[in-house]
């Protein structure tokens, strides 16, 4: 491995919570924030404490829409300007998707959350944050994801609970080949489907190993390594925490992937599904709550469905399923997310006879992965596997969150859970049990988004506005793409 991955380990900086006293501004005001004594401390100790760590670059990042990281690099001699959301300041609304504004509207500046500092694995002179975007350090930009989820985050906290999510980040890893060609990363891994083989697995430790490495030096850990179904498909399982820090820690690790994976001459995708014969990719999420204590709340032993669920748990259920295709627009947000809702893949074999085993349907049940949400058996949460890597993590885990909780205030009841393979229910079936499907197109999803009250109320007027229209322009070049399928199948035909 090369000497930047083999070098000392990466040093998590521990911080207090970020306590910077803000004053409440009118929309464009310039800096007039206060920052408390405890607060300036803080800062110089942590500055410090990069500086004797090697660090000579900061990156304060914010997403995009898409969810893809931004930030200018900063020399670690202006951290003081950057740490308190001064500069650098940038124009994100002349990107796609963050906001309708012209050239004549003012900057924005982000906020670092000192909590989330890393000393980044692959350049151990660079050290990570991620940030809220402001109006020139004033009021909060009103198109910033993070800050969407953030809200829903107090909003349960106002209720005394607290929602903590693990990732199961599955993804795909290409190389090319001596024509241009993209193979496998594996070269062995060429035939039908190899889930958990030995052989197959070992011959991507290279890649494997350096992921691996980052997590372990991260403090994040590192359950399992996972080959999957696809041809060098990987799943990555390591630990959990709330849900703001599992959504810091995927913005990263896309990075980490990115770079572990060029360090081998190859390449990630987040693409769920690549080729038509590829099992899909998710970014499954595993959610639970727990109160002011840190005790879980989804287990009762007195549940009459005898599932051993809280009443709580059920609620949490109900409204996720209430919103769920407004969950699943922004969760998987592009027009190929949508390739992967299907029962079968005719003509695969590998992993059981023709199925995807990917959700289909908009419900619940014990360990039933035909469905959206699955009560996962050994684990004290809700998975929703209607998920993939392409999605903002930040939207998506705000309006699961907001969902959760409109089922939590309205005391929502979820029904009975599906323990059928909702591959092999037919629509009549499917009509006299009250299941629907999931959204079937990425346009279909993005108008059930749009008609539901509850995006707005979770994401802001600007930043739904955003959104939609970032993905419904997205959905027009789609439909009004002339595709090789069309050629083939039309050209001649008639």
């Amino acid at each position: 491995m090369s000497s930047a991955w083999a070098a000392a380990p990466a040093v998590v900086v521990e911080t207090k919570e970020n306590r910077m006293t803000e004053v409440v501004l009118s929309s464009y005001s310039p800096v007039k924030s206060g920052w408390s004594e405890e607060f300036e401390q803080e800062a110089q100790a942590l500055r410090q404490r990069l500086v004797e760590q090697g660090v000579k670059y900061c990156l304060s990042t914010w997403v995009d829409t898409h969810g893809r990281s931004k930030a200018k690099v900063t020399p670690i001699d202006n951290f003081d300007k950057m740490i308190r959301g001064i500069a650098p300041l940038y124009g994100v609304h002349a990107i796609d998707g963050m906001g309708d504004y012209g050239p004549a509207d003012p900057d924005q500046s982000v906020r670092p959350d000192m909590d989330s500092v890393v000393v980044c694995p692959w350049d151990r002179t660079l050290a990570w944050f991620a940030g809220d975007m402001y109006w020139n350090g004033g009021v909060s930009y009103p198109v910033c994801a993070r800050s969407a989820l953030k809200r829903q985050i107090a909003r349960a906290r106002a209720l005394g609970l607290e929602m903590l999510v693990g990732v199961e980040p599955e993804i795909y890893v290409y190389r090319e080949d001596e024509s241009g060609a993209i193979v496998p990363y594996s070269k062995i891994d060429r035939g039908p489907t190899w889930a958990y083989d030995v052989d197959v697995v070992l011959t991507a430790m290279p890649f494997l190993g350096r992921v691996t490495e980052a997590l372990q030096e991260l403090g994040w850990g590192a359950d399992a390594l996972v080959q999957e179904g696809g041809r060098s498909q990987y799943e990555f399982d390591f630990g959990y925490t709330d849900a703001l820090g599992t959504a810091d820690r995927w913005i990263l690790l896309k990075e980490i992937l990115k770079h572990a994976a060029r360090a081998e001459d190859a390449f990630v995708t987040m693409m769920p599904k690549p080729f038509d014969d590829s099992f899909r990719s998710g970014l499954h999420f595993n959610m639970s709550l727990v109160d002011a204590d840190g005790r879980n709340l989804m287990r009762s032993e007195d549940d009459p469905r005898g599932y051993g669920l809280s009443e709580l748990a059920y609620q949490f259920i109900a409204g996720q399923l209430k919103h769920a295709p407004a969950i699943t627009a922004t969760a998987c947000p592009t027009v190929n997310s949508y390739r992967g809702f299907v029962g079968s893949l005719p003509g695969i074999a590998g992993l059981s006879a023709d199925m995807s085993w990917a959700p289909v349907a908009m419900a619940y049940g014990p360990n039933n992965r035909s469905a959206m949400l699955r009560l996962p058996q050994g684990r004290n949460c809700i998975e929703n596997r209607a998920t993939d890597p392409s999605c903002n993590i930040y939207l998506a885990l705000a309006m699961t969150l907001g969902a959760a909780l409109d089922g939590i205030e309205n005391r929502l009841d979820p029904g009975e859970p599906t323990l059928q393979n909702l591959y092999e229910m037919s629509d009549e079936e499917r009509l006299a049990s009250d299941i629907a499907m999931l959204p079937q197109t990425l346009g279909d999803a993005v108008a059930q988004f749009d008609a539901d009250p509850l995006s707005e109320q979770v994401l802001g007027r600007e930043l739904k506005a955003a959104f939609l229209k970032l993905k419904l322009a997205e959905w027009a070049d789609y439909t009004r793409h002339v595709s090789d399928w069309d050629r083939d199948r039309y050209l001649n035909f008639f």
